[in-house]
């Protein structure tokens, strides 16, 4: 990947895999919450965040984003700008659907 520039959505899993990585690494229960993301699922990725099989999934991620926006971002995004903070913090994000299955069921 060397000399070869990112086009956005690389940039955007390259970053983003990178804070995954750092927070795995420095405060994984925040990480967990930040990436919504269960523990056992954190550990399961661990073996996968090395840098250097990062920059291998991003050069062949080509123009596929491997992370995805908050399902109400655009409500979040038209609410007062003063207030996004609080806004992302109280709006509760739905788990993934495997977890709503299995608590309907």
């Amino acid at each position: 990947m060397a000399g070869t520039p990112l086009n956005s959505v690389q940039y955007l899993n390259i970053l983003a895999l990178t804070l995954l990585r750092e927070g795995c690494d420095q405060n994984p229960i925040a990480a967990c919450a930040t990436f919504g993301l269960t523990k056992s699922e954190l550990d399961e990725l661990r073996p996968h965040l090395s840098p250097e099989h990062l920059l291998a999934a991003v050069a062949n991620s080509a123009g596929e984003s491997l992370v995805s926006l908050r399902p109400d971002i655009r409500e979040i995004l038209a609410g007062p700008t003063p207030l996004l903070g609080t806004l992302s913090a109280v709006r509760s994000m739905q788990p993934p659907r495997r977890l709503r299955n299995a608590a309907s069921g």
